[in-house]
């Protein structure tokens, strides 16, 4: 609530476009094509974050400290145990993951440099990562193109995921209008008793709010597929919810890009997949080796504002593997990212990138597997309900994720987009 109260009020002045522009720190974004407004925003809500950096500090070490006083009286072994019990997940599971991303940095900061070269800059930083390419690609669409592209992507993919993202549309289950004082994203919750889903979100007539479609449908097939199963069978943990989402969103991208026919749009649409890539490999693992440094040192005592942000700038370039700008980092993300303030949640980061990387390898094994494979990916949805995560994986798809292989094998299809985005680069400087 404290962390709630000061990030809501605070606000920023910038100047964009010969204009002193007001605004909330939450309706900072850094996807404007002019990197001096980019730049600008950046360096104005940093200084209004640094204002109130020391409540920050107090809020985020009020919760790691009750976290780990109650950890302690529980009897678990470290502040690890308990997110990992969340996710129904092995600890060698999680240092497996996290081992093959750091063994393949190089091509994310391959990624990097290229797209730096296409904005004409030497190197990124933090405020270019989700910027737009120089040039048209990502051309806009209506909702009725965008649902008819999903439903058909979803249908060559399945028949039974296709009908029902057409009955989800066709029965009003989805709630889509922009309009005033409506936040962007999107939210999917399940209606057990009805046996249904109800999706919120923010269409603004771009591929980005498609792909935010198909991530909330990927959720809500989830919960329809469980639908006629016990409701003590129908619970799933958040990295698992999130590989059924980010499946869907991987189906549908790839026939995006299967479909492109200019140079541009194949390298607009990549950009965005690299763009997530970089969200799930590298911001998303800065966030987990703060989160691990700050409990540990705070299992010791509190730490000061500066402190963890020395930790934070620490936990970037590990994660991005220097691949920024010296200049370009952002040691108060600790402050300005929400997550680390979830109370209900411990590491609100991995499931996300297990999720990621999990839904590419099963999205691998679809194209191998052809028309066997769909009857094979609602087993594991099923299993999820009710199985460890491990045993869910192995039972239906027949994968290890304590090893290394499997995660190798999603990180090569990273790798062939990183690949094939610095082809296309090249072909247009």
């Amino acid at each position: 609530r404290l962390y709630d109260r000061v990030s809501g009020a605070l606000r920023i002045e910038v100047m964009e476009k010969g204009e002193v522009v007001k605004k909330s720190v939450s309706q900072v974004q850094f996807d404007m094509p002019e990197r001096v407004i980019r730049e600008n925003n950046f360096h104005a809500a940093d200084k209004a974050w640094n204002s109130i950096a020391d409540t920050c500090a107090d809020a985020i070490n009020h919760i790691a400290g009750t976290r780990l006083t109650r950890y302690r009286r529980l009897g678990l072994k470290d502040h690890l145990e308990a997110p990992l019990r969340c996710n129904r997940l092995k600890r060698e599971t999680l240092e497996s993951m996290w081992s093959a991303i750091s063994d393949r940095k190089t091509m994310m900061v391959d990624y990097l440099n290229a797209k730096a070269r296409l904005l004409g800059i030497e190197r990124l930083a933090w405020y270019d990562q989700t910027a737009p390419l120089p040039f048209g690609g990502n051309s806009s669409l209506s909702w009725d193109e965008a649902c008819r592209i999903t439903v058909e992507t979803f249908h060559g993919f399945s028949p039974d995921f296709g009908q029902f993202a057409e009955q989800a549309l066709a029965e009003g289950w989805i709630e889509a209008e922009n309009r005033a004082g409506k936040r962007q994203g999107g939210f999917c919750t399940d209606l057990p008793v009805k046996k249904q889903s109800r999706i919120f979100m923010t269409f603004t007539d771009s591929p980005d709010s498609m792909s935010t479609l198909a991530h909330e449908l990927g959720h809500a097939y989830h919960s329809h597929v469980l639908r006629d199963r016990p409701v003590f069978l129908r619970d799933y943990p958040m990295n698992l919810a999130e590989t059924a989402s980010t499946f869907a969103e991987a189906v549908l991208g790839e026939q995006r890009l299967a479909q492109a026919k200019t140079s541009e749009q194949k390298l607009s649409i990549l950009d965005g997949m690299l763009g997530d890539s970089v969200a799930f490999l590298m911001n998303i693992h800065a966030r987990f080796l703060f989160e691990d440094a700050f409990h540990k040192k705070r299992a010791e005592g509190e730490l000061a504002a500066e402190e963890l942000s020395a930790l934070m700038l620490e936990a970037q370039k590990q994660a991005y593997a220097n691949g920024l700008a010296d200049e370009g980092w952002n040691p108060r993300f600790w402050a300005s990212k929400l997550h680390f303030y979830i109370t209900e949640i411990p590491f609100y980061n991995f499931p996300y990138t297990f999720g990621y990387l999990l839904s590419l390898g099963v999205y691998a094994m679809a194209e191998d597997l052809g028309q066997e494979f769909p009857e094979q990916y609602k087993k594991l949805l099923i299993a999820t309900g009710c199985e460890e995560t491990e045993d869910a994986v192995q039972s239906t798809i027949g994968q290890d994720l304590t090893q290394p292989d499997f995660w190798n094998k999603s990180l090569d299809i990273v790798e062939q987009r990183v690949a094939q985005y610095k082809e296309l680069a090249q072909s247009m400087s």
